[in-house]
C-alpha cells in the first residue's frame, strides 16, 4: 500500500521531465525534489517543526507549490493565504491562526508596495527571522540549494491524519473558518481522481484556479503524483492561457466555468486551443447545461469532467469521463470510492432517490474540523456525517442533482463571497440605513452579488454608482454588487422580522426587468454556438430550437417546420452547397416580435430566394420562415431566419415569468 505522506507520493520515476512550467519559473522533477529538500532543510534552522504555522502569501508559480510539500515535510502546517487579500486583512487571519512563520511570493499587495511582507509580518507579530522572500524574481527554489539529499520527513506515515495545512472558506470581517486538512484527505481525493481519470488524462495540465483553493491544490499534486507536467499562468485572462496551452501543448485543464467560456472567445483558440485539450475538469460555479453543451461543440477533442465538493471535502462526487452528456452536464456525478454519500431529511433520517434534503458525506477525505471552533459550530456531526448545506437529490442512476444551498454563502465564479461583510461595508455610509446582501443567479459566474439598501433620508442622496464606487475602495472588486436596489422599506414578516425570501423574490423580479428592458431592443440571444464542419454536430443545435420554439409558445406542428428550415440551412452550408465554408455559427435571438435564428461562416454569399433557387432546400426553408435576409454588420453576410410568434404572443411578458425564476 501506498504512503499517504507528500514527500513519498510526488513522482520520482522521472526525474528529467518537467513539473512545472509558466508562470514564476519552471523545474524538472528532479529540480523540484532538489528545492523541497534544500527548503525544507533551511525551515528547520528557521525553526519550523511540528505544530509550526507557516503562512504561505502568493501567485501561483514553481516556488509557491514547492514551498508548500516543504512546510509540510518540515513538520508544519501550511496557511495558505488568498494572494489578493491585503495586509489588514491577511493579518487578521494569520493572527486567528496563531501562525507563526511567513513565506511571501509576489501577490497583489507586493505589488503595491516591495516591502509588503515586512508590513504583513509587523502586523501578525510575525518576527523578521521567521519571513523568507520566495519571489521567483528574488528565490528559484528549484535552483536556490545544493542537493543536500535526503531530508527526513518530519511526520511518520502514522501521522498522515494529522492537519497538515490550512484553507480558508470565505471573506474576511465575517470571521472565515480555516478548514484543517490532513495529507491523507488530500492523497484520498487525489487517488479518487486518478482512479476516475485514467484512462482520459494526459501528461500535462493547465491550472487555472488559485493554488490556496482546493480544487486548484488537487489537480496539481493529484498530477504530480502520476508524473505530468503542472502549467502555472500568471493570470486567467484568455489571451493568457491561450498563449501557455499552446506554447506547452498542454492536454488537461481545471478551471471554472467562467474560465472556459472566456477562453473559447480568445483570438486564435480554434489553431491554438481547440487542437491541445482533451480533458477538461470544471468545478466551482458550474455553467449551465446549454453552456456545458456549447463548450463541448466548441472544444471540438475535449470532454468536460463535472465534479462537485468544498473545502472541507473534495472532491464527494464527480463524473466520469465516459459518462453519457446529459448526465456531464445536467448533474454532478456519482459518489467517489471510498465516500458514502446521502441526502438528509433533517431529523437524523435520510431521503429517498428524487426526495430533496441537505447532502451529506462521510468517508476518507473528510476534514479534520475547523480550526478553534467549538464542538458546536463543527458541520460533522458525533456520527461522522458531514454537512454540507447544500441540498440536492439522487437520481434514478445515483448521480447528485443539486437544487440550491441552505447556506447565504454566495459562489461568484468559484470564489466564497460572505453577505455580511458587504453588508457592514454598505452600513457604515452615510445616509443607508439598512442593506442587505444576496446572490442572484447568473448565467456565467453561477451567482452574482446584489444589494438592497434603504435610506435615512428616503433616497434622496441614492446613487448607485457612488455606493459602488465607495465599495471598491474598502473590499475585493469581484464582491462589489452588479446592482443596489433602493427601497422604501423591506417587507417583515409577522414576527417584525425582515422577511429575506420575500425581499428576495421582489429582488430577482427587478433584475429580472432590468434585464429584459436593456436587452429586448436589440434582441435577447439565448443561444450562440459554434458548429463544426461536420453533420454530426447539426443535431445539439436542431434540437435546441426545437425546445426553444416549443417554449416561447410556436405549436408542435410550427416548431417542427422551425427546426426542419434550420437543418436543411445548415445541411445545405455544410454538405450540399459549399464544404468549404468552415465553422458556422449559429446565433439565436428572441426579438420583440420574432424569433431569429441567424448563421454566419466564411462561404460565399447564399441566396434563397423563388426565383433564383428553386432547389428542395429553398422550398423547405421559405415554407417556414416569414422573413430571410441578409445583413452584412462586418461586411460579410450573416443569413437571417425570422419567424414571427403566434397569437400574438408576448415576449416580454415570457421573459419576465421564466428568466432567472425564484
Amino acid at each position: 500500500m501506498k504512503s499517504d505522506l507528500f514527500s513519498m507520493r510526488l513522482c520520482r520515476d522521472y526525474p528529467g521531465r518537467p513539473a512545472i512550467v509558466g508562470n514564476g519559473g519552471s523545474c524538472t522533477y528532479e529540480d523540484m525534489h532538489k528545492g523541497i529538500r534544500g527548503l525544507t532543510r533551511k525551515l528547520k534552522e528557521m525553526g519550523v517543526g511540528k505544530g509550526s504555522r507557516v503562512a504561505l502569501w502568493g501567485y501561483n508559480s514553481a516556488n509557491w507549490l514547492i514551498a508548500f510539500f516543504a512546510i509540510v515535510r518540515a513538520g508544519g502546517t501550511a496557511v495558505l493565504v488568498n494572494y489578493s487579500m491585503g495586509c489588514a486583512d491577511a493579518a487578521e487571519l494569520l493572527t486567528m491562526t496563531e501562525t507563526g512563520f511567513l513565506l511571501c511570493g509576489d501577490n497583489g499587495e507586493t505589488k503595491k508596495d516591495p516591502n509588503a511582507m515586512q508590513a504583513l509580518a509587523s502586523m501578525a507579530g510575525i518576527p523578521e527571522e521567521h519571513c523568507m522572500d520566495i519571489r521567483p524574481a528574488s528565490l528559484d527554489l528549484g535552483h536556490a540549494f545544493p542537493d543536500v539529499g535526503e531530508v527526513p520527513d518530519a511526520r511518520g506515515e502514522s501521522e498522515a491524519n494529522d492537519t497538515a495545512f490550512l484553507i480558508f472558506t470565505s471573506g474576511t470581517t465575517s470571521r472565515p473558518k480555516a478548514v484543517q486538512i490532513s495529507q491523507r484527505a488530500l492523497t484520498f481525493d487525489a487517488d479518487a481522481f486518478n482512479g476516475n481519470v485514467a484512462e482520459y488524462a494526459g501528461r500535462s495540465v493547465c491550472v487555472a484556479v488559485p493554488l490556496f483553493h482546493i480544487l486548484g491544490l488537487l489537480m496539481s499534486y493529484a498530477y504530480l503524483c502520476r508524473g505530468a507536467t503542472v502549467c502555472l499562468c500568471a493570470d486567467y485572462k484568455p489571451e493568457t492561457l491561450a498563449r501557455e496551452i499552446d506554447a506547452y501543448r498542454i492536454s488537461d485543464m481545471a478551471a471554472v466555468g467562467a474560465v472556459y467560456l472566456g477562453l473559447a472567445e480568445a483570438p486564435g483558440f480554434e489553431d491554438n486551443v481547440a487542437p491541445h485539450l482533451h480533458l477538461c475538469m470544471i468545478a466551482g460555479g458550474m455553467s449551465t447545461p446549454v453552456q456545458m453543451m456549447r463548450l463541448e461543440l466548441q472544444f471540438v477533442n475535449a470532454t468536460f469532467v463535472n465534479m462537485y465538493g468544498q473545502s472541507e471535502a473534495a472532491p464527494l462526487t464527480m463524473v466520469r469521463p465516459g459518462d453519457l452528456v446529459e448526465k456531464r452536464a445536467q448533474t454532478v456525478g456519482k459518489a467517489i470510492r471510498g465516500l458514502d454519500i446521502r441526502i438528509s431529511d433533517g431529523k437524523g433520517g435520510f431521503l429517498g432517490q428524487g426526495e430533496i434534503g441537505e447532502v451529506v458525506a462521510q468517508g476518507g477525505n473528510l476534514m479534520n474540523g475547523y480550526d478553534k471552533l467549538p464542538e458546536e459550530k463543527q458541520p460533522i456531526d458525533a456520527n461522522g456525517w458531514l454537512h454540507t448545506g447544500d441540498l440536492g437529490y439522487f437520481d434514478e442512476d445515483g448521480y447528485l442533482h443539486l437544487a440550491g444551498r441552505i447556506k447565504d454563502v454566495i459562489i461568484r465564479g468559484g470564489e466564497n463571497i460572505s453577505p455580511s461583510e458587504i453588508e457592514n461595508a454598505l452600513n457604515q455610509m452615510d445616509n443607508i440605513r439598512e442593506a442587505k446582501v444576496m446572490g442572484a443567479p447568473h448565467p456565467i459566474y453561477g451567482e452574482s452579488v446584489e444589494a438592497c439598501v434603504t435610506m435615512t433620508d428616503n433616497g434622496a442622496s441614492f446613487d448607485q454608482e457612488s455606493i459602488k464606487a465607495a465599495l471598491r475602495a474598502v473590499i475585493a472588486r469581484f464582491k462589489v454588487p452588479s446592482h443596489v436596489f433602493l427601497y422604501e422599506s423591506f417587507p417583515l414578516n409577522v414576527n417584525g422580522k425582515l422577511d429575506q425570501r420575500a425581499l428576495h423574490a421582489d429582488m430577482l423580479m427587478r433584475i429580472k426587468r432590468l434585464t429584459v428592458d436593456e436587452e429586448l431592443a436589440g434582441g435577447v440571444t439565448v443561444f450562440d454556438v459554434v458548429v463544426k464542419n461536420s453533420s454530426y454536430a447539426i443535431v445539439p443545435v436542431t434540437s435546441l430550437v426545437s425546445e426553444l420554439a416549443a417554449g416561447v409558445g410556436f405549436s408542435s406542428r410550427r416548431a417542427m417546420s422551425i427546426r426542419l428550415a434550420v437543418e436543411e440551412m445548415l445541411t445545405e452550408r455544410i454538405t450540399d452547397a459549399y464544404s468549404a465554408v468552415g465553422n458556422i455559427r449559429v446565433k439565436i435571438t428572441l426579438m420583440p416580435e420574432w424569433l431569429r435564428v441567424s448563421f454566419s461562416d466564411t462561404g460565399a454569399e447564399y441566396f434563397i430566394d423563388k426565383r433564383r433557387d428553386t432547389s428542395m432546400s429553398a422550398r423547405i426553408i421559405l415554407k417556414a420562415v416569414n422573413d430571410f435576409h441578409t445583413d452584412y454588420p462586418d461586411g460579410k453576410p450573416v443569413y437571417c431566419m425570422d419567424f414571427l410568434y403566434e397569437n400574438e404572443f408576448s415576449i416580454r411578458e415570457f421573459l419576465l415569468k421564466s428568466k432567472g425564476d425564484d
